[in-house]
């Protein structure tokens, strides 16, 4: 997936599904039951992959 590497969240690691290290290691996917959902990169820019992954995010919820 493409990031953008000079910007990311401080997350609380208990909620990290997977992480990325640039520089320094940050969340790029968290979880909680609250179903507030989130991504820190851009999948619009990512290809097929990235695209597979909003038709999946959509057909979730």
């Amino acid at each position: 997936m493409y990031f953008v590497h000079s910007y990311y969240a401080d997350t609380d690691t208990a909620h990290t599904l997977a992480g990325t290290e640039y520089i320094c290691p940050f969340s790029s996917a968290i979880w909680n039951q609250d179903r507030v959902y989130g991504v820190q990169f851009h999948p619009e820019k990512s290809g097929a992959a990235g695209l597979r992954m909003l038709r999946n995010f959509i057909a979730m919820v």
